[in-house]
């Protein structure tokens, strides 16, 4: 199976999209499939089905998951012949730059027969604001619980010893290449989903050896590491309610990681080891408080996810798919050809 991303998540800002690290700045892109289309008309099962033919190949896939749905696709990317597919529509709407020469749109919403659909009209409405309420209910939670990880982020981060952090990874820090620009891709490898909180580090880790950061502030600490990063390729995957906090990383040039999670993999170091002072009794208050708001966030995400099954049944009855069917057929063989 290949490595698994998350490239959108929800997060205390909303949806936050990461979609421009699918490819890395330092990848070159040769065919891009831009899939449009409605709930329901075979956009994941159509990016899966590619996925499972390039892997049979021997081929490296890297498969971006859906935090609304995980299992459910948003892209697929063919590593060594760099051609991409992605679900072209909303929360990630995209359109070509290059029309033709790189990307090309493949509209499986034409496939929906338009006298069917219209007939299910006001449920279709219906469903999409029930869909979008539960939405801002799980993002006024997230929004909630991200506050309060915010504010435990900066009280420990205030009781780091840095330099002493600073030296303690001088020898992964000392990889880098002052020569070289800094090339930064970021994506998720955790997200807060309608089945609970889902992480892919573990898996990343498989790709080579490196460090995992324990203790109570583990996450915080690896953040303040990532900042001693300047030059050379680097992966950054996200904190999934703060975003723009780095819970794990990758070096792909020397395939090191450190990460941030609680599987047995790489050297264990102790985070709690840089503490200079103790940090203030509050921050255990902040973290327990967002970990209750962030789980009644998901509860609301698992009513989206009733309500777009809902929609994606409704659509499945009005699409014709021996015509979906035929242009799957007719994708794989042209990616045959690429």
């Amino acid at each position: 199976m290949g490595q698994k991303f998350f490239s959108g998540g929800n997060s205390g800002e909303g949806f936050h999209n990461y979609f421009d690290g699918i490819l890395p700045t330092w990848e070159r892109l040769e065919r891009f499939f831009i899939i449009k289309g409605g709930p329901g008309v075979g956009k994941s099962t159509l990016m899966k089905r590619i996925a499972a033919e390039a892997e049979t190949a021997g081929e490296e896939v890297e498969l971006f998951y859906c935090s609304g749905d995980p299992d459910s696709l948003d892209a697929v990317r063919l590593v060594e012949r760099g051609i991409l597919l992605a679900d072209g529509t909303a929360p990630h709407c995209m359109d070509p730059n290059y029309p033709g020469a790189v990307e090309e749109i493949l509209n499986l919403g034409e496939q929906i027969d338009r006298n069917r659909i219209v007939k299910y009209r006001d449920a279709v409405e219906e469903l999409t604001k029930k869909n979008k309420l539960s939405y801002r209910r799980a993002y006024a939670y997230l929004k909630a619980a991200a506050a309060l990880e915010t504010e435990r982020y900066l009280e420990v981060f205030s009781c780091l010893d840095k330099s002493r952090l600073k030296k303690r990874f001088e020898e992964l820090a000392g990889e880098q290449e002052d020569c070289e620009e800094k090339q930064t891709r970021k994506l998720f490898l955790d997200a807060v989903t309608c089945k609970g909180r889902i992480s892919f580090a573990e898996e990343m880790a498989q790709k080579g050896e490196g460090y995992r950061i324990t203790g109570e502030y583990a996450e915080i600490v690896l953040d303040a590491v990532s900042r001693n990063f300047t030059g050379g390729k680097q992966e950054l995957f996200c904190n999934p309610l703060l975003p723009l906090r780095v819970n794990h990383m990758y070096l792909p040039k020397r395939k090191k990681f450190l990460v941030s999670c609680e599987a047995e993999i790489g050297v264990p170091v102790d985070g709690d080891e840089f503490m200079e002072k103790a940090c203030h009794k509050t921050t255990e208050d902040y973290h327990t408080e967002a970990r209750k708001m962030t789980e009644a966030a998901m509860l609301c995400l698992k009513e989206c996810k009733v309500i777009h099954d809902e929609l994606e049944e409704i659509y499945k009855e009005c699409v014709d798919f021996e015509k979906v069917t035929e242009r799957t057929a007719a994708l794989v063989t042209a990616i045959r050809s690429v």
